[in-house]
């Protein structure tokens, strides 16, 4: 009897574990601004995935790519979510703070 619940138990981890792995759809990430940075400050992501910027810092930043998006100026805690439509590589930076710059390259989803 413990063989067999053994055996059921190893088939239901590898069943859930496919599942996992078998889940293709559009992701969330994240990107944080803080210390005058973003971080990550390069990120590859999938058609139609999300970006969500938070500002995890005591003054105000923004997330710019002309005629793409433009957060506006998020305080601290804010957010600002954008999704990807189309592939290539996105340079974008805070307008606030000129040397916070950050990159996303934006690739066909397998």
């Amino acid at each position: 009897m413990r063989v067999l619940r053994g055996v059921a138990l190893v088939v239901v981890l590898s069943a859930l574990v496919g599942a996992a792995h078998a889940v293709k759809g559009p992701r969330q990430h994240e990107i944080r601004m803080r210390s005058n940075s973003f971080s990550p400050r390069t990120l590859v992501i999938g058609v139609g995935d999300t970006v969500v910027w938070i500002n995890r810092d005591i003054v105000r930043h923004n997330a710019v790519r002309d005629s793409l998006f433009d957060s506006g100026e998020l305080r601290g805690g804010e957010r600002y979510a954008w999704v990807a439509s189309d592939t290539g590589e996105i340079a974008y930076r805070c307008t606030i703070h000129s040397r916070m710059r950050g990159s996303i390259r934006v690739v066909d989803r397998p």
